[in-house]
């Protein structure tokens, strides 16, 4: 029976209570079922694409990995990226401050320093004594001048501390300029805008030398040049930038070269279209190379590639003679006409064909000039390729005078062109009586020879011929012109 009432006493309640009572046995049941049906309400949430959005995580860390961030920043939203741009653009303001306000401590050290430098000089100019004059205190000058020194030390290593400083909250603002980069290339990409903290960024990026001041001036210098984020990250960049290059022209140089195997193994093209595509793969991708290695000196190449896209029109309204030249050969590398080492008369030159691009073809003239050709002259008039089949006929004439023995004539020349060696049996030479000339019988001699022995063949002809028909007794008329002088008597005078 005690144990009743006391029970009914520990949970009397009196009515002034009653509805504090309610309230918190409604607030207590509340979160007991929001307990026991959490899981439930969680995954039925998960499937409903009502549920409200979480907040953006703030990635403002100034000591985040570059790496990371870009990672991180990837699956943000515009709205997001441009709350972390505003929280990444205040860390950066708020250093350019610290920094300005470290400048402006060394400018009043400075400031201090030479103030008490003036002082000294003219302290020490009032207190040089006349000659025979001893009243001077030397103990309160010794005095004057310990603490003076003192005071310049004390200001020379608050001036060394600023100094520091400054170099290492510039090299905490190269880090935090790189992160809000990285934030504002994804704003830039998700359509956001980026241009007033990129014009920030310009203005108050690099190192500031303060030239009047030489210990400043070198201070900074040396500090950026020993900082992670200056000189040993810009080593490392023009480093990873030669080695890129270098790599790049290696490859570069392979590929070529493997393109010009395959191309001269496989595809049997002309050496001049082998040498064109070989140059130009190798080309671009020394192009690509070089524009992966000005990324690693940290240059953004896109306006670049914009700029020249945009100019695009122009250039080509400028160079209209230049593509013309470009199309020209593109036709004579789809036709080839001729190829490198080929004997041709084209654009009003004879030479050896030594190379060609696009734009131009080389020749080398027997006299042993470099002709450089435009191919719109080439491809636009007759090209006359003179050593383009293995064998050419060699055309010559010779004349004898009419009163001397044309068959016997016939006879010398086809025993001389039988006699050489680099004659060709066939086709067979011919030697024929051609024409009766004004003054002259002409005999035609046409034998073959390879082409590479044109020229040799032609003048060992033509001199023995010569020779022959001189010990023949063989005249080779010649125009000669007479001239007859008539003598007229002076008519006579009259008386």
């Amino acid at each position: 029976m005690k144990a009743s009432t006391h029970s009914i006493r520990m949970f009397s309640i009196p009515l002034a209570n009653l509805p504090m009572f309610f309230s918190r046995s409604l607030m207590l049941s509340a979160a007991f079922l929001g307990l026991c049906t959490g899981p439930l309400w969680g995954q039925s949430g998960s499937d409903t694409s009502s549920a409200p959005a979480e907040p953006a995580v703030k990635i403002s860390d100034p000591d985040i990995p570059i790496d990371q961030l870009e990672i991180m920043v990837k699956p943000m939203t515009r709205a997001e990226l441009e709350r972390e741009a505003d929280a990444w653009f205040s860390l950066l303001r708020a250093k350019g401050g610290q920094i300005a306000r470290a400048r402006l401590g060394v400018k009043r050290v400075i400031s201090d320093q030479e103030t008490t430098a003036a002082a000294t000089v003219a302290e020490d100019a009032a207190a040089i004594p006349d000659s025979g004059d001893t009243s001077v205190d030397s103990g309160v000058a010794a005095q004057e001048a310990a603490q003076q020194e003192a005071a310049e030390q004390q200001m020379a290593e608050e001036k060394q501390t600023l100094l520091e400083d400054v170099n290492v909250l510039q090299e905490q603002r190269t880090a935090l300029t790189d992160r809000l980069e990285v934030v504002l290339d994804s704003l830039e990409r998700k359509g956001g805008e980026a241009e007033e903290y990129r014009s920030y960024i310009t203005a108050v990026s690099g190192i500031e030398l303060d030239t009047t001041d030489v210990q400043s001036a070198w201070s900074g210098f040396v500090g950026w040049l020993l900082s992670k984020e200056g000189g040993q990250r810009w080593a490392w960049n023009l480093a990873r930038f030669i080695l890129i290059v270098l790599v790049t022209s290696l490859v570069a140089k392979v590929i070529a070269g493997s393109v010009n195997w395959l191309l001269d193994r496989k595809v049997k093209l002309s050496q001049l279209a082998e040498r064109l595509i070989a140059n130009s793969i190798k080309n671009v991708v020394f192009v690509i190379g070089f524009a992966v290695a000005l990324t690693a000196l940290e240059i953004d190449i896109t306006p670049i590639v914009a700029a020249i896209g945009a100019t695009g029109l122009v250039v080509g309204l400028a160079l209209q003679g230049t593509l013309s030249n470009f199309a020209s050969g593109l036709m004579i590398l789809i036709n080839r006409p001729f190829d490198v080492g080929n004997v041709v008369t084209a654009g009003g030159i004879t030479g050896t064909v030594d190379k060609m691009n696009l734009i131009s073809t080389t020749f080398r003239t027997f006299d042993n000039q470099t002709i450089h050709v435009p191919n719109n002259s080439i491809w636009n008039n007759v090209i006359t390729n003179i050593t383009a089949n293995e064998n050419r006929r060699v055309d010559m004439e010779f004349g004898i005078g009419y009163g001397d023995d044309f068959e016997k004539a016939e006879q010398i020349i086809l025993e001389v062109v039988k006699s050489h060696d680099l004659v060709l049996d066939d086709p067979a030479p011919v030697v024929v009586t051609h024409a009766l000339a004004d003054s002259s019988v002409n005999i035609v001699c046409r034998p073959w020879a390879k082409t590479s022995d044109w020229w040799q063949v032609k003048t060992d002809i033509t001199r023995a011929v010569k020779q022959r028909f001189d010990e023949a007794g063989i005249s080779i008329p010649f125009p000669q012109r007479d001239i007859y002088v008539h003598q007229v008597a002076a008519p006579a005078e009259k008386a």
